[in-house]
């Protein structure tokens, strides 16, 4: 029993020696601001231009609600699900060593980030001749040939990460089991030649 203990305390550091390391927290830490670069860079510009006045998509609306409207009419919830989430997602980019994850987990928790500070921040900055509404987010892209609906670059980047995550975390998980089963197959033949 306690050589199982010593064994799981030694995995346990090395694994936090590994991922932890200093290099590895440098790297972590620029693919993080490259992910959130690439999400907050286009959605600032979007808000402040709509915002001043320089630009007026032909779609704009006011989206009390978060996925696609849900929790409309229940901000508290909204801010708790949205940072929670913001939360995970923090905590698995600590977590990945790979630096593909860590920008897609990196757009998803900006896209998230930036819409609970834009449904916050609402009362700082109305938008002028608009029927102004408390709490919520400014949607300005027509998606209504995707998702019937419309949306704004942090949405987007919210789906983009978390799908582009999910897919490229199975097929990863795909090519591992196939390359493990290869290896088990060649010790096999190897071990027991006919």
């Amino acid at each position: 029993m306690d050589a199982e203990k010593q064994d799981w305390k030694k995995k346990a550091l090395d694994f936090f020696k590994i991922n932890f390391s200093k290099k590895n927290n440098l790297w972590r830490l620029l693919w993080f601001f490259v992910g959130c670069s690439i999400c907050l860079i286009p959605s600032l510009a979007c808000n402040l231009l709509i915002r001043n006045g320089s630009w007026f998509p032909s779609h704009i609306e006011y989206n009390p609600g978060i996925a696609f409207g849900n929790l409309e009419n229940n901000p508290a919830a909204i801010y708790a699900i949205q940072s929670i989430i913001c939360v995970i997602i923090a905590c698995l980019i600590l977590f990945t060593n790979k630096w593909y994850y860590t920008i897609l987990l990196s757009l998803a928790f900006c896209g998230g980030f930036f819409n609970i500070i834009d449904r916050a921040t609402q009362y700082l900055s109305p938008i002028p001749n608009t029927n102004w509404q408390p709490d919520y987010v400014l949607d300005y892209i027509n998606t209504l040939w995707f998702f019937d609906t419309i949306s704004n670059v942090p949405d987007i980047c919210i789906l983009t990460g978390i799908i582009g995550f999910a897919v490229l975390y199975i097929t990863m998980l795909i090519i591992q089991l196939v390359k493990d089963k290869k290896q088990e197959d060649i010790k096999k033949t190897t071990a027991c030649p006919n």
